[in-house]
């Protein structure tokens, strides 16, 4: 089905719209046959180098390495990458960011969650420099340094999930590839699913992933997922989809650390909102009815591809998360042969922005796990 066809039934059949796309792909994904890799043994960390915790960044010294001039000026080295565009699915450009090291161990794709700008990144990218990877970040469309989709900057929106998956595979071909031999790839959230779905229709752009809180099932907060998919049905069927979600609205400066739902670190939550406070052309609102209905059918399409994939997978758990659901993430990693699933006892959503204990015991896993596919 291409898109076009794809887009009238999408606009014209109310009611129908997760029936109708959500259906015939899980029918599809059930007659393929699954992987031939029999079920592997969990990563072993304690069997590979790694570097500690403590090898990695701090958020005692965050904002002032963020904010003031010196030889480890975050901001400065953010800048220091090479800095530019792509024009992606219908003509929308998208914005990346590369930083190189000499004779990289490999190549590094990080890919953001929803709403997220990818400077957000910049200490995620730094350590993984010092680790001996050059990295290539990419902006989602829609948001963050990208071109909005709506003349609304705020509203959240997508006309496809598979959008999101043309444009990083785009990506990876004409920019990623040809400058590295093993490419490996750490996204969060939103940027989880995507690639969920990116390494089941493109098995060789990548060489192995990793991903916090992947956005394979949404919670869906009060409403029942059948509830939720109805009521994101009825919006889209009935109107543009371009409509704020129940409870979403323009992007408001948050400043309730205490209730945030994403990370225990006040440092990273200032860090974020200085962020986009400097640059608010980076700050993006709640989701509109059709995004909401293109994330379930990504994440539901994508948390049930873990049979057909042979990728070396690592995938965290945020123990506290209330963005997406725990069942998700478990159902994928539990079907495919060669993922190992990874709780993370007290964090939050954010797991690459949360408290030094928390964040820099994932990136130390991270590390220690890209480090294993480099010779393996």
């Amino acid at each position: 089905m291409n898109r076009s066809t794809r887009g009238a039934v999408w606009l014209h059949t109310p009611g129908t719209v997760l029936r109708t796309l959500i259906v015939p792909l899980l029918v599809l994904a059930a007659c393929r046959p699954p992987s031939s890799v029999s079920k592997q043994p969990a990563f072993d960390f304690a069997a590979h180098p790694t570097p500690t915790p403590a090898d990695f960044s701090t958020e005692a010294t965050l904002l002032s390495r963020w904010n003031d001039p010196g030889p480890d000026n975050l901001k400065d080295f953010w800048n220091s990458g090479e800095a530019g565009t792509f024009t992606g699915v219908d003509g929308k450009t998208l914005t990346w960011r590369i930083h190189r090291v000499p004779n990289p161990k490999a190549g590094v794709l990080v890919v953001p969650g929803r709403t997220e700008a990818i400077i957000k990144f910049a200490e995620v990218v730094r350590d993984l420099t010092k680790q001996g990877y050059s990295t290539y970040a990419l902006t989602l469309r829609g948001q963050g340094e990208a071109e909005r989709l709506l003349a609304d900057h705020d509203k959240g929106y997508v006309v496809w999930f598979d959008d999101y998956v043309a444009d990083t595979h785009q990506f990876i071909t004409q920019k990623v590839r040809p400058e590295q031999t093993k490419i490996f790839v750490l996204a969060h959230s939103t940027g989880g699913g995507v690639l969920a779905n990116l390494v089941d229709q493109h098995p060789d752009d990548v060489d192995a992933l990793a991903t916090t809180s992947p956005m394979l099932q949404i919670n869906e907060g009060a409403f029942p997922p059948p509830i939720a998919g109805s009521l994101a049905a009825e919006a889209c069927g009935a109107t543009d989809g371009t409509g704020y979600t129940i409870g979403a609205g323009p992007y408001v400066k948050e400043t309730d650390f205490p209730n945030n739902t994403v990370t225990h670190s006040q440092a990273r939550f200032d860090w974020k909102v200085q962020q986009l406070t400097d640059d608010p052309t980076l700050q993006l609102g709640g989701v509109t009815w059709h995004w909401l209905c293109q994330a379930l059918v990504g994440s539901s399409h994508g948390a049930q591809l873990g049979r057909y994939s042979s990728l070396p997978t690592l995938v965290f758990e945020a123990e506290q998360d209330t963005i997406v659901k725990l069942e998700g993430e478990k159902k994928y990693c539990d079907d495919a042969p060669r993922c190992t699933l990874v709780l993370e006892a007290g964090g939050k959503h954010e797991l690459l922005q949360e408290t030094d204990a928390i964040r820099n015991d994932v990136m130390s896993k991270v590390v220690a796990f890209f480090d294993a596919q480099v010779t393996p």
